[in-house]
């Protein structure tokens, strides 16, 4: 995906780290995308990794949302979105509030129907991304991450500067105030029409071609953050950096030499993890979970979801061993140091 991505080495005053740059998430399919990511970051340096969505005009949510999980060991809660509530918006609900096998507008249609008696102005939130997709795959990298932002990421962008920096992946470093502030589902012309025409036409629809195949988009759902900045809109606002870099001439001549120094010193400072997880059945029919970590000092193994074991890391690598689950298809294995979650990695057996 040369259009999508850009993965090298980048040495800094602080070391040599990983850098991918996502130049868009307009794509046509999620999981490719996520794949593609996982593949590259895989083979940059593991002590620490810049991911650089500047000029990102956004995309596909589910590519933004679910590449998240790959970078924090924590679970993903993806952020919700609302509608306004309008008469116009509330009769589109209500035609798909019972199509899961469309576009599902279920979640929404209680609150705005209950708009008529408590004038709220926007719908309840949910999210579009789904939960268990958003949290399927788990860690990739453990390495510290840092965000490099510009005012010109925009709506999926958006949503996932606001997803990594509610998540505590990393720091958001900013060549500008703000990102765009564009954190929205946009719905086209065409498809706005074409749900208040099915299952059956509406005449009271407003939607009618434009002129000479003309098409414009609408901001229809807007994004709410989640974490310590719940419920703030990302429209509107966009995401405020942790930490601010001011572009300087060597930057804008010298490859963004200052820039990537400065997200290096911020790698630096962060600690290094490392979790690698391998799973095979003994002779006896045991299943055995070999690890090899460093900066952890205990591993919990799930298997299948449930807790199987608990074991104390006294050194590089480490085994388990779990009797008795010939049905087992999943391993789950969280690293903790000092009793705080650092690492995370999911293997299928």
């Amino acid at each position: 995906m040369p259009q999508v991505f850009r993965a090298r080495g980048v040495t800094t005053s602080s070391g040599t780290f990983g850098h991918i740059r996502i130049f868009t998430f307009s794509v046509d399919d999620e999981d490719a995308f996520v794949s593609e990511f996982i593949r590259l970051i895989e083979q940059l340096p593991q002590n620490g990794l810049i991911v650089d969505v500047r000029g990102n005009g956004g995309g596909l949510i589910f590519a933004s949302e679910f590449t998240l999980q790959t970078l924090t060991p924590r679970p993903i809660q993806p952020e919700p979105v609302q509608f306004i509530n309008t008469p116009l918006n509330l009769q589109t609900c209500r035609k798909h509030k019972d199509n899961p096998a469309g576009i599902d507008l279920g979640p929404w249609f209680p609150s705005m129907d209950q708009a008529v008696e408590t004038a709220a102005t926007f719908s309840n939130a949910f999210p579009i991304s789904p939960a268990d997709r958003a949290n399927a795959i788990g860690q990739r990298y453990h390495g510290p991450v840092v965000l490099i932002t510009d005012a010109r990421c925009y709506s999926a962008t958006d949503i996932f500067a606001a997803g990594f920096q509610d998540h505590g992946i990393g720091p958001v470093l900013g060549v500008d105030d703000d990102t765009g502030a564009g954190g929205a589902n946009v719905w086209t012309q065409d498809l706005l029409k074409k749900l208040l025409e099915l299952p059956a036409p509406d005449a009271s629809t407003p939607y009618k071609p434009l002129p000479r195949g003309a098409g414009m988009r609408v901001a229809i759902r807007r994004t709410l953050r989640v974490g310590s900045l719940a419920g703030t809109p990302v429209e509107d606002l966009g995401v405020r950096p942790n930490e601010r870099h001011h572009l300087t001439r060597n930057d804008v001549l010298g490859d963004n030499a200052d820039l990537l120094h400065h997200a290096g010193e911020l790698l630096a400072a962060m600690p290094v993890h490392k979790l690698v997880v391998g799973v095979n059945w003994d002779r006896a029919g045991n299943l055995r979970v070999h690890l090899e970590v460093d900066n952890l000092d205990r591993a919990d193994v799930f298997v299948d979801g449930r807790p199987r074991a608990s074991v104390d890391l006294t050194g590089p690598k480490a085994e388990v061993t779990i009797p008795g689950l010939p049905e087992a298809t999943s391993v789950r294995v969280e690293g903790y140091l000092k009793g705080e979650l650092a690492a995370v990695r999911i293997a299928t057996v």
